[in-house]
């Protein structure tokens, strides 16, 4: 017995000479799952975590219901919320605050983004992972490049001046403060300016999808309109519009050139986004195709922008429609209305441009419930219906088909092949969006012209757009800015982030007085002040700043 103690405590007396360092001693070594130390180690893992900042970072998805894609739209001059009067952001005066839930969303999400490609930029740098080779590793790196000044670019425009993070934060921190707005936008330049040296071609590229340096430079040259550095701007728009592998559509293609329709109805057909359809027009396109890799996570454009039609009365009493149908663009519920501006006044000079064809808006439909007297009958033109019960067109003003897969919803979401009818999963669009698109890039170079005075090259790039839509062509002394933005509405409706357009240029406030329907007088008689071209900073992100002021934007004090 005394042999075996005296064994025991020589064990211990030997684990406590070897083991005088009670820390390493007790340090957890995680082998079987990921953590912050392991995840980071191979290309792969980079690779995934760059795909996940993609995922945060499209704007079309579902993005947790406080804040996504349509508070760019319904705030603006191009749509309202048909819902009532008073109803989420309709009323800047009312619900424009510090402490409105979708002010804070937005920030909290933008900079989750800005944490995450933080994380991978920084551990791109100082980790030791061995990339395959010195491209890949310089590939990732200015993906999360760009996506980061993607997001703060949005931050910059809609914020104003907000704090600069710019690498991994491995504590607390509350001593944050507002970086100017110009000190932004320069981050953003120099993010970009790294990304289009490093990333590839679109002839390089392996999976649909990902970043190219046409982004990189459709990106700049946004970045340098703002910055009013036009001669930048024109030079990076144009490595874009001269690039080879960059056309316009112009003539008919894809899955659906068999059925009735036209070009720019194409663009916006499901699997029609990507290169693989023939399209050489999609700059940045996110994927959300239903039932391929990487897609399939539910964009619900059709649910917000289609109007409720199914649940229209008509004069008779009896509901015009059976329900919501394939034919009829699926299960909206009308969130959203476009403005009289959208719908009837920026095509009035026009009426025959391709993008306000019957194809694209469809501004009638048949009834369908053979109980209704209007069975078989257009509900428009026959007067089917009063606006008693639909003040605010919710149930109907018109479709607008590159919202919806009209008559081309996946097999999945039908209940009755016969008549049509869907799911509720029908209130999603199941096809790719663009982020970025050449006619965007036609339009900003515009821009960059009409900034340097240069009326006759503004007209000739805006024309280039009007012509593939069979438009009549601008003169050049009818070029400015509001042209501009009629034609930004005409190509880019329900698509651009246009609540971020109008506080680039300084013009929410303008714009928003003249078309949308509660600041105009229509509905109500709202106020719009020419500080609310910034939203506030989130009380909530002020109070918790506690070793730092974190000063609030003028007027919301």
């Amino acid at each position: 017995m005394r042999k075996y103690r005296y064994t025991i405590v020589c064990l211990i007396l030997a684990l406590s000479f070897f083991s005088c360092n009670e820390e390493e001693w007790l340090e957890e070594e995680v082998i079987d799952f990921y953590s912050a130390d392991n995840s980071y180690e191979t290309a792969a893992q980079f690779n995934s975590a760059v795909a996940r900042l993609y995922n945060l970072t499209d704007l079309y998805t579902v993005w947790g219901g406080a804040t996504s894609f349509f508070i760019f739209q319904y705030t603006s001059d191009v749509a309202y919320d048909a819902i009532s009067p008073t109803h989420e952001l309709n009323s800047y005066p009312d619900n424009l605050t510090p402490e409105n839930v979708r002010v804070r969303t937005l920030w909290q999400r933008y900079y989750e983004i800005v944490t995450n490609a933080n994380v991978i930029v920084g551990r791109i740098d100082g980790g030791n992972t061995q990339f395959d080779s010195e491209e890949q590793r310089n590939t990732l790196k200015a993906e999360a490049l760009f996506l980061r000044a993607f997001i703060y670019k949005n931050l910059g425009i809609t914020y104003g001046g907000v704090p600069l993070l710019l690498e991994e934060l491995t504590e607390p921190k509350r001593d944050f403060v507002r970086a100017s707005q110009e000190e932004v936008f320069a981050q953003c330049i120099n993010d970009l300016e790294f990304a289009a040296a490093n990333l590839p071609e679109v002839t390089e590229l392996s999976e649909e999808g990902r970043l190219t340096k046409a982004a990189a430079y459709h990106l700049l040259t946004e970045l340098y309109i703002i910055t009013k550095d036009y001669d930048k701007a024109i030079e990076s728009a144009s490595k874009v519009i001269d690039n080879p592998n960059y056309a316009l559509m112009t003539s008919r293609f894809g899955s659906k050139t068999d059925q009735p329709g036209d070009v720019y109805g194409d663009l916006f057909r499901r699997g029609n986004q990507n290169r693989s359809s023939g399209n050489t027009e999609g700059i940045w396109v996110a994927q959300y195709e239903y039932n391929v890799t990487a897609g399939g996570r539910g964009s619900i454009l059709t649910q917000y922008f289609n109007p409720g039609y199914y649940n229209l009365v008509g004069t008779d009493g009896e509901n015009l429609f059976l329900g919501p149908t394939n034919q009829h663009g699926g299960r909206g519920i009308g969130w959203f209305s476009p403005s009289d501006y959208l719908l009837n006044d920026v095509w009035e000079n026009d009426p025959n441009d391709m993008r306000n064809s019957e194809y694209n808006i469809i501004r009638d439909l048949v009834a369908d419930n053979t109980e209704s007297a209007f069975y078989g009958q257009k509900i428009v033109e026959n007067n089917a219906f009063t606006d008693d019960a639909d003040p605010y067109h919710r149930y109907w003003n018109a479709i607008f088909a590159k919202t919806t897969p009209i008559n081309d919803f996946p097999d999945e979401v039908f209940v009755d092949f016969e008549t049509g009818e869907v799911t509720r999963n029908a209130s999603q669009t199941f096809r790719d969006h663009y982020h970025m698109r050449l006619a965007e890039t036609y339009l900003l170079r515009a821009e960059a012209y009409l900034g340097k005075g240069n009326l006759g090259l503004a007209a000739d790039d805006i024309n280039r757009v009007r012509a593939r839509s069979n438009a009549a062509p601008v003169e050049a002394g009818d070029v400015d800015i509001d042209y501009i933005l009629d034609e930004r509405t005409r190509e880019l409706h329900m698509e651009e982030y246009r609540m971020q357009t109008l506080m680039r240029l300084g013009l929410m406030d303008e714009r928003k007085a003249r078309f949308n329907p509660f600041y105009n007088g229509k509905y109500e008689n709202y106020s719009v002040e020419e500080y609310h071209n910034f939203w506030p900073i989130p009380q909530q992100e002020i109070e918790r700043n506690t070793e730092a002021t974190l000063e609030q934007n003028p007027g919301y004090n």
